[in-house]
C-alpha cells in the first residue's frame, strides 16, 4: 500500500514497528509503534550482521521477536477492534514490515505493508507540501521579544482559528535562549512531518503563524511554507516592557541557571565582554527580572529594530491586556475569511 492510498482509507491505522528510538526521533504523526526490535535488540542483530553472517543476524531476530511476539499479538488485536485494515512499515518496507505484515495476515487479519516505510514517505511529502500548501494565505504575527506571541497564538487556536505552531513543531523558540525548556529534541524529520500533517487537514484558507526566520535552531521551514509566510498579511502586537518581562519570567524562571548562562554565552558572541560578564552576573545573582530587562533592551530590541522594519503591517495592535490583542486579532482573522 502506497501512502496516499493510506492518507485515503479512513479505517486504516498505520503500525510502526521500527524501535522506540527510530520512532521516537522520526515518526509519521497519528502512527503507533509496536517494535519488533527493542533498541538494544536491534543494535545486536546488526552487529551481528556485519561481523558474523546474514543468516546468523537472521537468526537471533527471530528469537528476539518470538520473545515479544504474545505482547505484540495483545496490542495488535486491542487495534483490530476499531480499525479494519492494518498497515504496518518500517524504515524501507523491508524485512520487518514484511515479516509481521505476514504473519498477522495468515491470522485472519486485513493488513498491508507500507511500500518503502519511512523512507518513502519522506520523499512523499516532500514533494507533497509545495501542491497541499498553494492553496493557503498566511497571517504572519510579528513582535519583540516578550509580547506574547505564542500565547496569543495558543489563545486563537482555542477559539478554533487555524494556528501553525512552528515552534512547537520545531522544539524550539527561534533565538539562543530557544531550546530552554524544551523536552524533545530537534528534528527536522518530525517538523516536516508535523507541518505535512497540519496543512493536510486544515479546513480554514488563513493560517495563523508566528514570524520566524527560515532556520529555527537547527531546523528548517520548508521552502514553500516559508516563502508563502513572506508574501502573506503581515500584523505587528506589541506591549508594554513590564508585560515583556512578565510574559518572559513564566517561560524561563523554572530553567537552571547553567542551562541559562549557556545562551548567554552564545549572546556574547554579538556583545561586548562587559555586556557579556554584566548578564552572566546578573544571573549569578538571581537578579532575574533585571536580566530580562536588560537583555530586551540592550540585545533583543535594537536586534528587532532592524529585522521588524522589511515588513507592511496591514494591522498593529499595542496592548496592556493579551485577552483583548487577541480578540482584536480574532475579529481581523474573521472578517477576512468572511469577506474571501
Amino acid at each position: 500500500m502506497t501512502f496516499d492510498e493510506y492518507l485515503n482509507d479512513n479505517k486504516a491505522i498505520l503500525i510502526d514497528v521500527r524501535t522506540p528510538k527510530e520512532f521516537i526521533a522520526d515518526k509519521i504523526p497519528n502512527t503507533v509503534n509496536i517494535p519488533v526490535l527493542l533498541d538494544d535488540e536491534r543494535v545486536q542483530v546488526g552487529t551481528t550482521y556485519v561481523q558474523v553472517s546474514k543468516e546468523k543476524a537472521k537468526e537471533m531476530g527471530v528469537e528476539f521477536i518470538s520473545k515479544r511476539l504474545p505482547e505484540i499479538f495483545k496490542q495488535v488485536q486491542e487495534l483490530s477492534k476499531i480499525h479494519s485494515t492494518l498497515i504496518f512499515m518500517c524504515a524501507r518496507g523491508g524485512m520487518r514490515s514484511s515479516s509481521i505484515t505476514s504473519l498477522f495476515e495468515s491470522l485472519g487479519y486485513k493488513t498491508a505493508k507500507l511500500q518503502g516505510g519511512y523512507k518513502e514517505y519522506r520523499k512523499y511529502i516532500h514533494e507533497t507540501i509545495p501542491t497541499v500548501n498553494k492553496i493557503f494565505k498566511y497571517i504572519v504575527v510579528h513582535g519583540k521579544t516578550g509580547v506574547g506571541k505564542t500565547k496569543i497564538l495558543n489563545k486563537l487556536s482555542a477559539m478554533g482559528i487555524a494556528v501553525m505552531d512552528l515552534e512547537k513543531m520545531a522544539a524550539h523558540k527561534g533565538s539562543f535562549f530557544g531550546a530552554l525548556g524544551e523536552t524533545l529534541p530537534q528534528s527536522q524529520k518530525r517538523l516536516d512531518g508535523e507541518v505535512f500533517e497540519f496543512l493536510r487537514t486544515c479546513k480554514s484558507k488563513y493560517i495563523v503563524v508566528e514570524s520566524e526566520s527560515k532556520r529555527i535552531g537547527d531546523v528548517y521551514v520548508p521552502e514553500s511554507v516559508y516563502q508563502a509566510m513572506t508574501e502573506g498579511i503581515h500584523v505587528y502586537v506589541d506591549t508594554n516592557l513590564e508585560n515583556r518581562i512578565e510574559i518572559l519570567m513564566e517561560d524561563y524562571s523554572h530553567v537552571s541557571q547553567n542551562d541559562i548562562k549557556e545562551c548567554i554565552l552564545k549572546v556574547g558572541r554579538y556583545v561586548s565582554k562587559e555586556k557579556t560578564q554584566k548578564y552572566l552576573d546578573l544571573l549569578a545573582n538571581n537578579q532575574l527580572i533585571e536580566l530580562c530587562k536588560t537583555l530586551i533592551k540592550e540585545y533583543y530590541d535594537p536586534l528587532y529594530k532592524v529585522s521588524g522594519s522589511k515588513h507592511e503591517y496591514k494591522l498593529s495592535i499595542i496592548y496592556e491586556n493579551i485577552d483583548d490583542c487577541t480578540e482584536q486579532l480574532a475579529n481581523y482573522i474573521k472578517k477576512m475569511e468572511e469577506n474571501s
